[in-house]
């Protein structure tokens, strides 16, 4: 029982306290605390159909990772876990909050893509640090959980630039290539297993998240709810 209780801290507590942090970003208009349980609740509650479909490849997914063969991890990271992760996230997010009626300014996408990609994260991480320890759980805590925060957050970025600025479906194709490319190239590099590799795709996640970063602050900065 304890184990669990702590393992629950350790997968789930990082994913939280992230989400407070950027959910306080959002000060003039916050979006209702339902609304980003029911997102959060989503992101968690998404891993068990990407889980099962990603299972239809785990024979391919395991003789990659034991062959080392680049071209079987290209495969594997793009065109099967990037791909069913991802467009699982864009669809729900999509269907959540592409036309909620909380979704009242540009900043709004960007956080509930980051509370979806949180949720999906900490139930991930629970089942990674229930199998392989509290190691993988401290590890994934920081890199996995922002990495997934920044890929769907910059597809909510792109659900509120088509609400508000431009309503055409090549802008919500853009957001779901960003989101894909950036996650199967960080699954790439990752599955390398190199050093280099390795570091190459933190710094893609940190330019990810620092961009989004300072999207938010000027979206925030220019809210029409500001006094």
């Amino acid at each position: 029982m304890l184990r669990l209780l702590l393992l629950l801290i350790a997968s789930i507590g990082p994913g939280l306290l992230w989400l407070w942090y950027f959910y306080r970003q959002d000060r003039y208009e916050p979006e209702p605390v339902k609304m980003i349980f029911k997102v959060f609740v989503a992101g968690l509650v998404l891993v068990i159909p990407a889980g099962l479909l990603e299972q239809l490849w785990r024979n391919q997914i395991l003789s990659a990772v034991h062959a080392g063969n680049w071209p079987s991890f290209l495969v594997t990271a793009f065109f099967v876990i990037a791909l069913i992760e991802e467009s699982l996230k864009t669809g729900f997010l999509w269907w959540l909050v592409g036309n909620n009626k909380e979704l009242d300014e540009p900043v709004d996408g960007i956080i509930y893509g980051i509370t979806l990609g949180l949720g999906f994260a900490s139930l991930e991480n629970l089942l990674w640090a229930s199998a392989f320890g509290f190691g993988v759980a401290a590890l994934r805590a920081v890199i996995t959980t922002l990495a997934h925060a920044s890929f769907t957050g910059w597809m909510g970025y792109f659900i509120s630039k088509y609400k508000f600025f431009s309503p055409v479906f090549t802008v919500i194709m853009s957001g779901f290539l960003l989101a894909w490319f950036s996650h199967g190239l960080y699954d790439f590099l990752l599955f390398l297993r190199n050093p280099v590799a390795s570091l190459i795709s933190f710094i893609i996640i940190a330019g990810l998240l620092l961009r989004l970063y300072q999207i938010i602050q000027k979206q925030v900065a220019h809210s029409p709810f500001k006094k």
